[in-house]
């Protein structure tokens, strides 16, 4: 009864073991204390985004630390399917969408409700194509619930031998000129294409 007992733990159980497996990075190998997750495109918290792929993250270790200097830097590589043109419409989009839901869903659980207009990207494009400038507000229910403004970096590389988009994107409350984004741009110039 014993051994019975123990077989239906583990077979109600290893569904969500196997969730919680993470595949080894192919596009963001690095830093190695920026902790790794990868997600599918589109995540379980922003269903109504139109792409499909997957994302690969690397959150800066003081990342839910309100009072550390890169409190909610990361970067983020986004391979998606086909390379459509990817524009300032496209990228704001994505980003209201990606941005709203994922607060909203963690503020959920927390018995928080973070008001859905706040979720207002401005995308600009920079000097050079495929590179734009992003500012997103965001309710962090991951905390406290306050809101923050993140600046972004966006590079939108297409990838057509293999028919897919990578889009790099770096974040942080930071301002442009703090010393984390010197981190943040290495870790895009080590980006791999997927």
């Amino acid at each position: 009864m014993r051994h019975l007992a123990l077989f239906l733990i583990f077979i109600c159980a290893a569904p969500l073991m196997a969730q919680r497996a993470q595949p080894a990075p192919t596009m963001l190998f690095g830093p190695a204390d920026w902790r790794f997750e990868r997600l599918p495109i589109p995540p379980g918290f922003a269903r109504d985004i139109a792409w499909t792929g997957h994302e690969e993250a690397r959150f800066s270790p003081g990342m839910f630390r309100t009072d550390a200097p890169n409190y909610f830097t990361y970067a983020l590589s986004i391979c998606i399917d086909g390379t459509p043109e990817l524009q300032e419409k496209e990228l704001k989009d994505f980003l209201d969408k990606y941005f709203k839901g994922l607060s909203t869903m963690v503020g959920r659980g927390k018995g928080m409700q973070p008001d859905p207009a706040i979720f207002n990207a401005e995308v600009k494009p920079r000097d050079k194509a495929g590179q734009f400038s992003a500012k997103v507000p965001y309710i962090d229910t991951f905390t406290d619930g306050r809101r923050i403004t993140l600046n972004l970096e966006i590079d939108v590389r297409p990838l057509p031998e293999s028919k897919k988009t990578q889009i790099i994107l770096l974040l942080s409350p930071q301002a442009p000129e703090a010393e984390i984004w010197k981190k943040l741009h290495e870790i895009r110039e080590s980006a791999h294409a997927p």
